[in-house]
């Protein structure tokens, strides 16, 4: 059995046939039309393999297969995406766990490469799109890679916060803050304060457009910090 989730009913159809048409043996193909769906109909059919779309209606793919993951760890997950962005990459290695097999696969993957992901995944294999192993490299590699405290500093700084603000929101000096900024900038390759003469930059500003143009973040994460923001500054009011 093998279980599709993606809001786009062409999507669906399309992977459908493919799947029918080189993986008969595996069982019927289900379907959910959003990501709580595919939570529900994971948890109910436990198939062994299930197709995620990134971006879906009500649960992201991304906290489906998180909340997929912790109950059936051994189930292979495949994302399906039109985006190359890091801070997809980085989400999904959180969520998988250590010995988990998954695929990433570009929605403008030709048929024999989902079929190849789909192979290598059913047999216990990661199988990821070659137009994001570029990313992947990035990810793995510490002189690139932000640290989980560099990428809170990150959000914060593109969400707007001062120091001040930063520190009180993360439990840190103001001091602490500054330090995680300047090491978030020398891994996005921005001059510091007196290392050149070129002042052409501010240094948050260009922090904040060279990590959306790497894909670092987007507008959908920073949606859901500013709304986890707002809640928590609702509960301790």
């Amino acid at each position: 059995m093998i279980l599709i989730a993606d809001d786009e009913e062409r999507d669906r159809n399309w992977l459908k046939s493919l799947l029918k048409e080189n993986f008969a043996d595996n069982g019927p193909i289900e379907e959910a039309h959003d990501g709580q769906q595919a939570v529900d109909q994971a948890l109910k059919l436990k198939p062994p393999l299930v197709f995620l779309d990134i971006k879906m209606p009500h649960l992201s793919g991304i906290k489906a297969a998180e909340q997929i993951l912790n109950a059936l760890p051994n189930t292979g997950i495949i994302m399906l995406s039109n985006f190359s962005d890091e801070v997809y990459v980085r989400q999904l290695w959180k969520v998988v766990p250590p010995n988990g097999v998954f695929g990433y696969v570009l929605k403008n993957a030709s048929n024999e490469q989902v079929v190849e992901a789909t192979r290598a995944v059913l047999s216990g294999d990661c199988w990821i799109h070659p137009g994001i192993a570029r990313v992947i490299q990035r990810t793995q590699n510490r002189a690139t890679n932000l640290t989980t405290a560099e990428y809170e500093a990150l959000v914060c700084i593109a969400l707007g916060m001062t120091d001040h603000a930063i520190a009180k929101r993360l439990y840190l000096t103001e001091k602490a803050v500054q330090s995680r900024l300047k090491s978030l900038y020398a891994k996005l390759g921005i001059p510091g304060r007196g290392e050149s003469h070129d002042t052409e930059f501010n240094q948050r500003c260009r922090a904040v457009f060279l990590s959306t143009k790497r894909g670092l973040i987007n507008q959908s994460e920073l949606d859901d910090w500013e709304t986890k923001l707002a809640q928590e500054t609702k509960a301790g009011t």
